[in-house]
């Protein structure tokens, strides 16, 4: 009882932690950036009445950008957790799936053809991304071994919508197209304002939520399927389940966030360094953990050039050694 009480106030120390972190992150963020807003002089620019630039800033275009960064650390870092431990790979994210090719091919089809960042962007993007996450798994748990067939299924539909994706690029002769899918594809938050917060806000906090409370089954599927079932789970039933809402949670941030690779990847593994491999801890830390690493990245994007970075450039920069480290590390024997 003792141990079990000095956990949980562990835990909480953690989440207060990270907590107050996520926060500063978010001050931080909107005082950085092109036009430098004084962190002294912020609370006073708030307040005031009337119109000005620097509150247009922040109450419009940096408060909101910083609050789509925690949204979108937090469900893809939770997502990449709970992928790992669904297909029993540390090496895996929601990217597995193919949902972001998927997204990205909805995304190419909307900008090329219809010529429009507007609303059937997102639509397009979210329902590709859907489509091909349902397709992964269709394919991916018809066998006895679903976790192996289910990775060869993601890349499988990975390449397809590359594939189709390029093909849609090909034929295309608007630079201006051409250019707005581009930076689509590589990610960004530039598109947040406060009514595109409100489906991925609504997706990501239920979800992630319920990831918190299922510490328990993602250890248990996180074993053999025979152990887990002898331990009281039901590892199929539970991979789709959680695969369903990794797919909803993934393909609605990036139906309007575009792709951001490697945060699933990055985020898990920086908590299981400090924490361990228990998902009653790592679930709500991780995702917290995830909201610090996306606001500070994309107060770098807006910040360390005279144009904005994508995203997807700065996390590839960042998580391609991460993921060859992972690969080289030594393999620890039990």
């Amino acid at each position: 009882m003792i141990v079990e009480k000095d956990s949980t106030l562990a835990l909480w120390a953690w989440i207060l932690l990270l907590a107050i972190l996520l926060v500063l992150s978010i001050i931080l963020s909107i005082s950085m950036g092109q036009v430098k807003i004084p962190l002294s002089q912020m609370l006073d620019i708030i307040r005031q009445e009337g119109h000005s630039l620097f509150k247009e800033i922040i109450v419009n275009l940096r408060l909101p950008r910083a609050l789509a960064g925690a949204l979108c650390g937090f469900g893809l870092s939770i997502c990449g957790l709970s992928m790992q431990a669904v297909v029993r790979n540390p090496l895996a994210d929601p990217y597995l799936m193919g949902i972001s090719s998927g997204a990205g091919l909805g995304a190419a089809a909307s900008i090329l053809w219809l010529g429009s960042a507007g609303p059937s962007l997102p639509i397009m993007a979210f329902l590709g991304a859907l489509i091909a996450g349902a397709m992964v798994f269709a394919l991916g748990s018809r066998s006895r071994a679903p976790v192996y067939r289910l990775i060869l299924a993601g890349l499988a539909m990975n390449v397809l919508c590359s594939s189709l994706t390029g093909l849609l690029v090909f034929f295309n002769v608007n630079p201006q197209r051409l250019q707005n899918l581009s930076f689509w594809l590589m990610g960004s938050l530039a598109p947040a304002t406060w009514t595109n917060l409100i489906w991925p806000c609504i997706i990501t906090v239920l979800g992630s939520f319920f990831f918190w409370f299922q510490g328990r089954n993602l250890n248990l599927i996180s074993l053999d399927d025979d152990e887990s079932r002898s331990l009281g789970a039901s590892p199929q039933k539970l991979r789709l389940i959680y695969l369903i809402i990794i797919s909803l949670i993934t393909s609605s941030l990036t139906a309007f966030f575009g792709i951001i690779g490697f945060v699933g990847l990055i985020v898990p593994h920086i908590m299981r360094f400090f924490v361990g491999s228990d998902h009653l801890r790592l679930a709500p830390l991780t995702a917290l953990c995830g909201g610090i690493f996306m606001v500070l990245v994309d107060t770098l994007a807006r910040s360390a050039a005279d144009s904005e970075i994508p995203l997807g450039v700065i996390t590839g920069v960042i998580g391609a050694p991460f993921f060859f480290w992972l690969l080289l590390r030594p393999t620890k024997r039990g």
